[in-house]
């Protein structure tokens, strides 16, 4: 396997997985803090402005991108020598871990919650609060696996 195809690819995958950290980092720090502050008021306020649904257009447009370089940093790490690319692999992984809980985890409670009708969701509010809850757990175990994933990608382009 050519060393070539490593390095623009453990490029590749540390720039994705930089611009999805960064921008994680942001909603969570900023967003969800507004959204989360008191839910049956706050999410329902939050979803009826523009910001709602160009967030999910922002995720539409850059999560493709990490889903497509993930699997093919995972081939390259076993065809190039899984021992010597361990951290590509890694990083790989991290990127199908990711898109599992987008599937699994948050496009339905984002669909509950509203966020893609740009419609509040017209749910009780002891269930809002509880999705909002989870949303925000699920949230923190989401960055976890993106920042693992950012620091092999790193390591796998230093190394490469």
């Amino acid at each position: 396997m050519s060393d070539l195809l490593v390095s623009v690819v453990s490029f590749l995958l540390a720039i994705i997985f930089a611009a999805v950290w960064g921008a994680h980092v942001f909603e969570t720090t900023v967003l969800f803090r507004v959204w989360a502050a008191d839910p049956p008021k706050a999410l329902p306020a939050f979803v009826a402005t523009p910001y709602s649904t160009r967030l999910a257009g922002f995720w539409r447009a850059l999560a493709p991108g990490l889903y497509v370089i993930a699997p093919i940093a995972m081939i390259v790490a076993v065809v190039a020598g899984l021992q010597m690319h361990l951290a590509l692999a890694i990083a790989g992984v991290c990127g199908l871990i990711h898109m599992a809980m987008i599937v699994a985890i948050f496009l339905p409670t984002n669909m509950k919650l509203g966020f893609y009708s740009g419609e509040p969701a017209s749910l009780d509010p002891q269930v809002v609060t509880t999705l909002v809850r989870r949303w925000g757990g699920w949230n923190s175990a989401r960055l976890g696996v993106e920042t693992i994933g950012l620091v092999a990608a790193l390591l796998a382009l230093k190394a490469s």
